[in-house]
Order: C-alpha cells, then sequence, then structure tokens
C-alpha cells in the first residue's frame, strides 16, 4: 500500500495528539511507550520511527504544547493584549480545566516530570517558557522588567493553582484555590501603581 506524501506528517501530529493527552493523564512515568502507542492507534515502532523514544516524545509535548493556551492574546495594543489575557485566565482557572486533564495544560500536568527528565527535555521546556513569559509580559502592568517579573509570577499562580485544584477532591475548596487565584490576579493586571 502506498501512502500520500504528507503520511509520515498528520501520522506523527496524531501520534503527539493522543500521547499528550494519555501523559497528561497518567504522568510520563505511569504509562509505558506501548500504551503512548495504542493511545495513539498506531504500533510502538511507528513511535520510535516518529520519536527519540518516549523522553523524546514527552520533549516534542514540551515543544508543542507549553504556552499553547495563550498563543490568541498577542495583540500591538497593550490593552487588547490584557483583555485577552483576561479572557484567557478566566478559562484557564475554571473547574472546567480543572476536570479536562487531557486537552488541559501541559504544564500543571508535566512540570514534575520534565524537572525528573534530561537536559534536552529541560531546556526545551526552558525555551518555551521564556517564549510565554515574552508573550505575556507586554499585558502586565509596569516597566519592562517589572513586567518580565509579573509575567513569571502570572505562571507560576495559574500552574500551582490548577495543580492544587486538581490534587484536592472536587467541591469548593478545589473551586476555592481556582477562583481566589484568578481574583487575585485580575486585581494586579487592573493595578495601576
Amino acid at each position: 500500500m502506498r501512502y500520500p506524501k504528507d503520511h509520515k506528517v498528520h501520522a506523527k501530529a496524531a501520534i503527539l495528539r493522543e500521547a499528550s493527552g494519555t501523559l497528561k493523564e497518567k504522568g510520563f512515568h505511569a504509562v509505558g511507550v506501548d500504551a503512548l502507542a495504542a493511545a495513539a492507534h498506531v504500533t510502538s515502532g511507528a513511535l520510535y520511527s516518529n520519536f527519540a523514544g518516549k523522553e523524546g516524545l514527552l520533549e516534542e509535548v514540551v515543544a508543542h504544547e507549553v504556552g499553547l493556551q495563550f498563543a490568541g492574546i498577542a495583540d500591538p495594543d497593550p490593552a487588547e493584549r490584557r483583555r485577552r489575557l483576561v479572557d484567557v485566565l478566566r478559562l484557564y482557572l475554571s473547574d472546567d480545566h480543572r476536570t479536562d486533564v487531557a486537552t488541559g495544560c501541559v504544564m500543571p500536568s508535566l512540570s514534575a516530570d520534565v524537572a525528573r527528565a534530561g537536559d534536552s527535555v529541560r531546556e526545551t521546556y526552558r525555551s518555551r517558557m521564556v517564549d510565554l513569559v515574552e508573550n505575556l509580559a507586554p499585558a502586565m502592568p509596569g516597566t519592562p522588567e517589572e513586567q518580565t517579573r509579573h509575567a513569571w509570577a502570572l505562571i507560576a499562580s495559574i500552574v500551582g493553582a490548577v495543580t492544587i485544584a486538581r490534587a484536592l477532591p472536587p467541591g469548593d475548596d478545589a473551586h476555592t484555590a481556582l477562583e481566589a487565584t484568578l481574583d487575585t490576579l485580575l486585581r494586579s493586571l487592573t493595578d495601576d501603581r
């Protein structure tokens, strides 16, 4: 059987998409290559032919997904960028995002696994985080240096809030962790010191 020229590109994208959800739901160390391949409806050999092993797949997931939720906030007008950021934060710090691990942000799900990964994965994570900070900074109040610091703080706050909310049993405490973080961030974004 002859495959179209773009078959390998589409197959790799499908593996990346499906395996990403499985990694986010189960964690890097709780799932093997066979389970990742099965989730993507391919053989383990197909996974190995597209990625440099399981850690190579993790690196690709990180490269593709860190900051993905914030890609649409870019705008030359800082006020519009801030408005778009507020919209994204409302979705990010929601009960829907807390419960939808597979399609949610990679940072609350896999940052601890990245911390245990090899240098290449960690460098890819660092690079994507720097890109995310650069995207968020213009929406932050203050001088350029303060904007960068606020962007780092915002990322740490939202990732931490979602991580904690997911660890709590469903209910008021999980909801409050998200809601309190959102309220605090919204106040800081409108603070014109």
